[in-house]
């Protein structure tokens, strides 16, 4: 029996797939069907019972329905902002486009721990330059943000939409050079103007890459937890604990780690069901 040479090329990825992915996936199903506990000296077959216990879990759907909300409105903020973005960059900046563009790519890259604490300076409850700068132009606006449980998601989403607009704006950027000249120059030989250029022409190409941005941040914001950890720590109280923190703290500060990882695996579950179906219905709709 031959053994193909390229078999040797491969084999070390795909071991180490094997055992940085496969293995802990597959070990968390096997954590999840027990009551593993670590303040407990035995662990105990559960089955399904952790999922169960969790789709009865007020706090765990509470947790759900913040996330879905923090999703909402962020992803369609980012992608209106991002949409303005490419469009000003594109028509009205053309000789420095170059520069504004990497200097808008830079929030992306930087770590979200780093944007985290970079939050809590900005939005700091007692010296924040933010409400420097409100007091400055006269408004009665003046919240202490991230302390208090009614601005406390709002922080969040203040500080994940700062990251991540730009990163929507390269998305359709991209879509945007990418559109053949000729499409452009036939519509102004017509004599349609600007918006009816953007409207008729450049909306319906940008058609596939606005899902693919959207859909990649619906899915990065559902799991979103670094932001969360360090800007607030899921407080004040549980107004900002979304799934992903609540699995952890469930795991790490309760020690649950059979139901953490149910949750996390309902999680995962629920990323899975929703970017079939987003790829499934509404890709065909276009």
């Amino acid at each position: 029996m031959r053994i193909n040479k390229n078999l040797f090329f491969i084999l070390p990825v795909i071991v180490t797939l094997l055992v940085v992915v496969v293995f802990p996936l597959i070990y968390s199903i096997y954590v999840s069907l027990y009551d593993y506990d670590l303040r407990k000296t035995t662990i105990e077959f559960l089955g399904a019972q952790n999922y169960i216990e969790a789709l009865q879990d007020k706090r765990f759907i509470a947790s759900l329905v913040r996330t879905a909300e923090l999703v909402a409105i962020s992803v369609a903020t980012q992608y209106i902002l991002g949409l303005i973005l490419a469009l000003v960059i594109y028509y009205h900046v053309r000789k420095l486009r170059n520069l504004v563009v990497v200097i808008l790519s830079i929030p992306p890259m930087i770590s979200p721990v780093v944007v985290g604490y970079m939050g809590r300076l900005i939005f700091h409850p007692g010296a924040s330059p933010v409400n420097f700068i409100l007091e400055s132009l006269g408004l009665p606006f003046r919240p202490v943000w991230h302390a208090s449980a009614q601005t406390s998601l709002l922080t969040v989403f203040l500080v994940d939409t700062w990251q991540w607009t730009p990163f929507m704006m390269l998305l359709l950027l991209s879509g945007l050079v990418a559109i053949p000249e000729e499409y452009l120059e036939s519509a102004r030989v017509d004599g349609a103007s600007t918006w009816q250029e953007i409207r008729h022409i450049v909306l319906p190409l940008l058609k596939t890459i606005s899902i693919v941005a959207i859909l990649f941040r619906s899915l990065d914001i559902l799991r979103i937890f670094d932001i969360v950890y360090i800007l607030t720590y899921g407080g004040p109280g549980t107004s900002t604990e979304v799934v992903s923190f609540y699995a952890y703290i469930t795991s790490f500060n309760y020690w649950r780690i059979g139901y953490g990882a149910a949750l996390s695996w309902i999680l995962t579950l629920i990323l899975s069901v929703l970017a079939t179906i987003y790829l499934k219905f509404i890709v065909k709709s276009f």
